[in-house]
């Protein structure tokens, strides 16, 4: 008898755990009982889950008007042209709008939105709004967002407003980019050096710039970057140069630079070397036919072997 007894509670016992295992990986079934809500995190991690999904939430107008922000809350950081969703109260619409006002810490405004309704504006029930924040902006400030009931009579008991506090960042503009290239010599196109003259082209993507010439010398008096000099570049180009001045006229670049340039330089190879990198660099651009080389406004017995 005692046997019997024990068998029955085990498969009883065993039923039980099997359905519990079940109950707790079925999010549907288990978070309706409490015991599986205690055996499992599965409904508080839907519980996350929902409150990450749902930014935003209720603000009460000044007169305890309920407003719904669906995407912004206070304290949050929003970029210029984000769209904030909400629903207001049909009566704080006209002509299917209300006004949103952006101040300053000061209180001062800064600019006036318009909310645009997205449904039927004219019943007593909450309409989807919408409202892009957009204006001019240089540097993420704080700001008040200032929902104003419409009131084109002007009369103070048909005035409302609702505000939240949030900052407001500048839209990061894409840096346009360009090509160019730069000159130095290579021990892997050029193996015995017997030509000094001899410089080969390396590309650099740098920002956009309407001075490409000064932009690519730049870049050449940078020196060559780790890969470059993997794949057998090097620069003979002293480091320190910096350019005094361009100038392109008729088709001469005439470049001015720094007393960098000859320092420590020494041997006719490498001076020849030098007035190549910077003439070949040059003279990628179709306005310019020749370079005339100076350092510190001295063209004469400059970048002697």
């Amino acid at each position: 008898m005692k046997n019997t007894v024990s068998i029955i509670s085990i498969i009883i016992l065993s039923v039980l755990l099997v359905g519990i295992a079940y109950i707790s990986q079925n999010e549907s079934l288990c978070c309706k009982y409490k015991f599986c809500e205690q055996l499992t995190t599965i409904c508080d991690q839907d519980t996350q889950k929902n409150e990450k999904i749902n930014t935003g939430g209720d603000v009460l107008s000044e007169k305890g008007q309920k407003l719904f922000l669906e995407n912004i809350k206070s304290g949050d950081t929003v970029d210029v042209g984000y769209e904030v969703r909400g629903e207001a109260p049909g009566s704080w619409f006209f002509e299917g709008s209300f006004p949103v006002r952006v101040l300053d810490i000061q209180g001062e405004v800064v600019t006036s939105l318009l909310a645009i309704a997205s449904n039927d504006w004219m019943n007593e029930n909450s309409v989807p709004f919408s409202v892009i924040i957009d204006f001019p902006l240089e540097q993420e400030g704080a700001y008040v967002l200032q929902f104003e009931k419409s009131n084109p009579s002007g009369l103070d008991d048909n005035s409302d407003i609702a505000k939240i506090a949030i900052s407001i960042k500048p839209l990061e503009q894409k840096v346009e980019s360009m090509k160019v290239k730069v000159f130095f010599s290579s021990t892997k196109l050029n193996e015995d050096m017997i030509d000094c003259s001899l410089v080969f082209p390396v590309t650099r993507e740098v920002e956009k710039s309407v001075a490409v010439g000064r932009v690519a010398l730049t870049e050449l008096f940078k020196g060559t970057t780790f890969t470059e000099e993997e794949d057998k570049y090097f620069t003979n180009i002293p480091d320190g140069v910096v350019i005094n001045s361009l100038d392109i006229t008729d088709g001469v670049a005439k470049v001015d630079l720094n007393s960098k340039l000859e320092e420590g330089v020494g041997g006719s190879c490498r001076v020849t070397a030098i007035r190549a990198q910077i003439t070949e660099t040059l003279k990628q651009f179709p306005t310019v036919d020749s370079v005339i080389i100076s350092i510190d406004g001295q063209t004469e017995d400059i970048l002697q072997p």
